[in-house]
Formats: C-alpha cells, sequence, structure tokens
C-alpha cells in the first residue's frame, strides 16, 4: 500500500465523519418532536446507501462503460481486485462516502412530514440508479481509462460540487414539491412563520464537522497525496469563510428581514459545496470570490424558493443544488487557462452551463417521476395528527416524546384558556372604564347644570342688587370710601360670574356640540390665556376629522387635561398647540411648553398622565411624552380615524 492509498482512506474516513455532521446540524435545525426520527433516518440512509451503492451503483458508476452511458462487470464488487488488485477496495470505500453525502443530503430537505419507508424506497433508486449514472458520464474514467460522455465534452467537476451535491439538491427540490410544505409554515395571508428548532449550538457543531470533513471530501478527491493537497485544502477554508461574509452581507442589505444566524450557517456550506468544483484549479483569492458570490446566491435561492412557497427544513435545495451550480460555473470564469483543456474561457462556461442543465434535468426530472409514484402507491407524507405529535412519536413511539407531546397540549389548552378569560376581562375593563367616564361626563354636567340654577342665578341676583345699593349710596351719602366699598364688591361679584361661566364652559363645554372641537379649543386656550397670563399658540395645520361626539368629548377633557397639567407644575411662559395630520387615518395633537420639564418615571402618577392614556387608548390612540429636566416637554397624542 502506497501513501496515496493511506491519504484516500484517511480522506474517505473524513468523508465518513460528514454523516456525523449532518445529523448534528438537520437536528438543530428542526423541531425536537422530530429530532430521533431525522437522526434514525440518517442512519438507515447510510446502511442502504452503503449496500445498494457497493453491490448495484458502483458498477453502473466505475464499471466498463457501455456506449458512455452506464457500466457494468463489477456486480457485487466482483472482479474488481483482478483490474486494480491495490486500489480497487480502497477506491470503493472512499467512492461510497461521496454517494452515501448525496443520499443523506436528500432526506434532510422532507423532514418533519415524510414516512420514514418512502424515504428508504427513495434512498434505494438514489444510490442505485441516479446518482451512480449521472457520476458514470463525469466520473466514469476515474478507475478504468474510458470515454465518460460529458467529461469528453470538457465539462469538468473535480470532487462533485455537480456530480454529488447538485444531484442531491435537485432530487430534494423534487421531493418537496411532491411532498408539500410542514404544517404551519405559512400564515393565512402568506407570510412564513418560524416553526421552531430544538438546538441551534448542534447545528453550529454540525456545520463545522461538515467543515472539518469536507477537507477530506476535496483532498482525497486528488486519488494522490502530493503538492497540491495544501492548495486544496486552503481553498476549501477560504471559500466557506468568505461564503459566511457573502451571505451575511447580502442579508444585511437585501434581505433586512431576514436571520444573520440562517445567513451564518448557509453561507458556510454554500462556500464549500461550490468550491468543491474547483479546489485543485483555483488560486486561493479566486477560491474567496467563488466563496463570497455562493453565499450571495445561496441566500437569494433560499427566499427565491420561499417565495415558492417550496418548504425545505434545512435549505438543501439552494445550499446544494444553487451552490453546486454557481462553484461549477464560476469555475469557468475563474481557473487558469492552463486547465481549461484547451478550450476558449466563452467555450468552457457553456460547457459548464449544458453539464449543469443535464445534471438538472436528469436528477430533477427522476426526483420527481420517483416521488409522485411512490406518493401515489405509497404515500409521503404522514398525516395531519400524526405531524401535529411528531415523527419521534408517529415512526419510533418514543414514550418521552410521547409525555413531552400530552404536555405540550395541556399546556397549549390550558394557554388557550388562560387567554381566552384574559380577552373577556380586558373587554369587561374596556366596558367599565367607558362606562366609568361616561358616568363622569354625566356627573359634569349635572354639576354644571346645579350650579348654572343655583349658584349662578344666585349670583346674578346678587350683582343686580348690590348694583341697585351702590346707586343709592352714590346718592344718598358722599361718602367716597363707602363708594369705592361698594364699587369694589360689585366688580368681584361679577369676576365670580365670570369664573363661574368658565368654570360651567370647562363641565360643560356647549360650544363643542354646536361648532366642533377646534373652535371649542380655541376658545379654551383664550380663556386659559385670560386667566393664566401665559402666551398660546395655537396651529391648526391640518382640517380636523368629522369626530363623533363622544370621541370629540373625550379629546377635548384629553387636551384640557394636558393644559391644566401644565399649569400646575411646568412653570411655562409660552405654550404651543399644534393639530396636524400624520398619515390619511392618524391624526396628531401636540402640546409643546417651554417649562422646567419633568422626570416621567418619578411623576408619571402624579400628573394625570394615567387618566389621559386611558382615554386615548378608548379612542385607540397613544401618548408619547418627549421631555427632559429644564428643557421643557411636549406631549404627542396619535389618533386613528375614519374619513
Amino acid at each position: 500500500m502506497t501513501i496515496d492509498h493511506l491519504w484516500l482512506i484517511v480522506s474517505a474516513s473524513f468523508v465518513f465523519f460528514m454523516q456525523a455532521g449532518f445529523v448534528c446540524y438537520e437536528v438543530g435545525f428542526i423541531q425536537s418532536k422530530n429530532v430521533i426520527s431525522v437522526a434514525i433516518e440518517n442512519i438507515l440512509t447510510f446502511v442502504i446507501t452503503t449496500l445498494v451503492y457497493c453491490f448495484l451503483g458502483f458498477a453502473l458508476m466505475f464499471g466498463p462503460t457501455h456506449l458512455g452511458i452506464f457500466g457494468g462487470s463489477y456486480w457485487l464488487l466482483n472482479n474488481l481486485s483482478l483490474t486494480h488488485p491495490s486500489l480497487g477496495f480502497v477506491f470503493v470505500f472512499f467512492e461510497l462516502m461521496f454517494a452515501g453525502t448525496a443520499v443523506t443530503i436528500v432526506s434532510g430537505s422532507m423532514s418533519e412530514r415524510t414516512r420514514l419507508l418512502p424515504l428508504l424506497l427513495a434512498a434505494v433508486f438514489l444510490a442505485g440508479v441516479i446518482y451512480p449514472l449521472f457520476g458514470h458520464w463525469v466520473w466514469g474514467d476515474l478507475f478504468l481509462k474510458q470515454a465518460a460522455w460529458l467529461k469528453g465534452l470538457g465539462f469538468i467537476d473535480f470532487a462533485g460540487a455537480t456530480v454529488v451535491h447538485g444531484t442531491a439538491g435537485w432530487v430534494s427540490l423534487a421531493g418537496i414539491i411532491v411532498v408539500g410544505a410542514r404544517k404551519d409554515r405559512w400564515d393565512p395571508s402568506g407570510k412564513i412563520k418560524k416553526l421552531g428548532r430544538s438546538n441551534i449550538p448542534f447545528a453550529a457543531l454540525g456545520t463545522f464537522i461538515l467543515w472539518f470533513s469536507w477537507f477530506g471530501f476535496n483532498g482525497g478527491s486528488l486519488l494522490a497525496f502530493n503538492d497540491r493537497v495544501g492548495l486544496i485544502l486552503l481553498n476549501t477554508n477560504f471559500s466557506a469563510a468568505s461564503g459566511v461574509v457573502g451571505a451575511i452581507l447580502t442579508n444585511h442589505f437585501f434581505l433586512k428581514d431576514h436571520s444573520y444566524m440562517e445567513a451564518i450557517f448557509a453561507g458556510a456550506l454554500g462556500g464549500l459545496v461550490a468550491i468543491t468544483a474547483g479546489s485543485n484549479y483555483l488560486l486561493p483569492l479566486d477560491a474567496v470570490l467563488v466563496g463570497f458570490i455562493s453565499g450571495s446566491v445561496v441566500v437569494f435561492s433560499g427566499l427565491w424558493l420561499e417565495k415558492l412557497r417550496l418548504d425545505d427544513a434545512v435549505g438543501a435545495v439552494s445550499i446544494h443544488g444553487f451552490g453546486g451550480a454557481s462553484g461549477t460555473i464560476l469555475l469557468a470564469l475563474l481557473a487558469p487557462q492552463e486547465f481549461l483543456g484547451g478550450q476558449t474561457r466563452l467555450t468552457k462556461v457553456l460547457v459548464q452551463l449544458f453539464g449543469v442543465s443535464v445534471n438538472f434535468l436528469w436528477a430533477f426530472g427522476l426526483g420527481l417521476l420517483m416521488f409522485y409514484l411512490i406518493n401515489k402507491f405509497l404515500g409521503l407524507r404522514v398525516s395531519e395528527e400524526e405531524e401535529e405529535k411528531g415523527l419521534n412519536i408517529v415512526e419510533f413511539a418514543d414514550i418521552y416524546s410521547w409525555q413531552d407531546y400530552l404536555k405540550m397540549t395541556h399546556y397549549e389548552a390550558l394557554t388557550q384558556d388562560l387567554s381566552g378569560t384574559i380577552q373577556v376581562q380586558n373587554q369587561l375593563l374596556q366596558k367599565q372604564a367607558k362606562l366609568l367616564v361616561e358616568t363622569q361626563e354625566q356627573e359634569r354636567v349635572k354639576l354644571a347644570r346645579d350650579l348654572h340654577d343655583g349658584v349662578g342665578q344666585s349670583l346674578a341676583a346678587l350683582k343686580l342688587q348690590l348694583g341697585m345699593i351702590a346707586q343709592k349710596v352714590k346718592a344718598e351719602h358722599q361718602d367716597p370710601f363707602l363708594s369705592g366699598q361698594i364699587d369694589r364688591t360689585v366688580h368681584l361679584a361679577a369676576d365670580t360670574i365670570e369664573e363661574i361661566r368658565g368654570v360651567l364652559f370647562n363641565l360643560k363645554p356647549a360650544l363643542l356640540h354646536e361648532k366642533g372641537l377646534s373652535a371649542s379649543v380655541e376658545v379654551l386656550l383664550q380663556n386659559l390665556q385670560k386667566t393664566s397670563g401665559i402666551q398660546f399658540d395655537y396651529n391648526l395645520l391640518a382640517p380636523m376629522p368629522a369626530w363623533e361626539e363622544a370621541a370629540s368629548l373625550n379629546l377635548y377633557r384629553v387636551i384640557q387635561e394636558c393644559l391644566t397639567n401644565i399649569l400646575k407644575h411646568s412653570q411655562a411662559t409660552e405654550i404651543v398647540v399644534n393639530f396636524s395630520k400624520l398619515k390619511s387615518n392618524l391624526y396628531l395633537f401636540q402640546i409643546s411648553d417651554n417649562g422646567q420639564g419633568f422626570d416621567v418615571q418619578k411623576v408619571h402618577a402624579g400628573l394625570g398622565l394615567n387618566s389621559i392614556e386611558e382615554r386615548l387608548k378608548m379612542l385607540g390612540g397613544t401618548l408619547q411624552i418627549v421631555t427632559e429636566t429644564g428643557k421643557g416637554t411636549t406631549l404627542m397624542m396619535e389618533v386613528p380615524h375614519d374619513y
């Protein structure tokens, strides 16, 4: 055994470790009620791949060719040692790990709603037919010196960006189309919903394991241990790192409502997939560019799939399908001329595009047919009830998952009951608050009527009698001191009557019903300016909406309360009142003063702000306070309305 053979065995072991990476990655990104299902699926699909690929698929992929379409001869690994006594079984072991990678990717994309048996049947067909036949067209000459028709055209795929990852990605696309989206993945309005993830640190661990294993994936594909291994490993690492950068920047500038976390994982794996096509040919700076572009492609393609309502549980289609295609095509644009096989760069680009297109038509077409037939005769998907319970219970009867399910359903029922109770109580409190306000207004009206009919009439009579007494005293007595006293008493009575009128206006603003809110506020400001001596500036910047009577009264009380608080506490000399429109259905009441300001947290309850907020809440409005000690206060009240 040579060092080349030893390097191949070590690299194959690296690639086998990818299975652990895929388990961690997929388990981290799905709901906890399905993690057992995913883990067991990965084990079983690798078992099937081992048997089917070694005894059937390897012969089709690397056996003596028939018309350049499929191989043969090495069925059940017969005659293998006669062809390559030292390399044969080592090569089978190495290539088996690549086949296992392709099959595992497909099962992950369809997680959380697909039955186990149909997935295992799909693994048989993928490992035995779809993957090895396309592999024969590209890599059929790696074991024997023979023609491989796509490679003969000049198609290059060094370590499997298209052969392995493209094939897996497009079969995954067919699978998620046939099986459909997970339950509640989109809400009725078409907005995507997060279904929850069991363990993101596990996904991070899986990403690192895959990153580590990729050194064997690309490094071993050289099939020799020489001075190019270092370049391959370095290019692999560069592309993964720049893939993360490309994905994050794309997310930041174009998809601002998406998670950076998903971009980090997808970018790293997308960069690894893309560089697989050309890690042996590109320079390090070219590898950085490949990773950066593929990271962006993965993010955009994932968004496109979401818009099409295609539910890929682990991003397999965008990472492996689109990532593999982008890396394969970029190879033709960036590889040094000596690796283009005598073709012009344009010709090489067209050849690479052709190879990627053949891969898509073959893998997606056969995948679609395969899943359609499986779905028709066996059924791919679990029932809605089974999906709700989780595949841990449905497929493997895991008692602990069953206990968790019972706890969760009990918790959900309890929270729904509590939510209903709270909603009823909130509605009751709102009704009580509205009733309280109405009761206050009724009491204000009654008090205003009593003052007008009682105290007001008595004060009017008192003023009249004082006037008559003053005239008589002035006529019969020539005492200046007494006349002055009488005049001051008459003026005091007149001032008291004016104050009572102001109180009556505040208690029952009749003008509000006659001329509306704007006119009533203007009169209120004029009265306050007379009594306080503070300068008021009133600006009606947009026409007042046609508020209904109850809303107008509540808004008047809110404005009145705001102004009263300012007069009592602010020590202001100027008050500016602006009414304006924010949007077509949102009106702004803004009151600013140049007073001493205050700390909202400390005096919130003492300034009547709770009363203001309650009234605004009944109108669907909000209050925002902008204040700072010594720098005045601005109250902004936004109130919706129907115009």
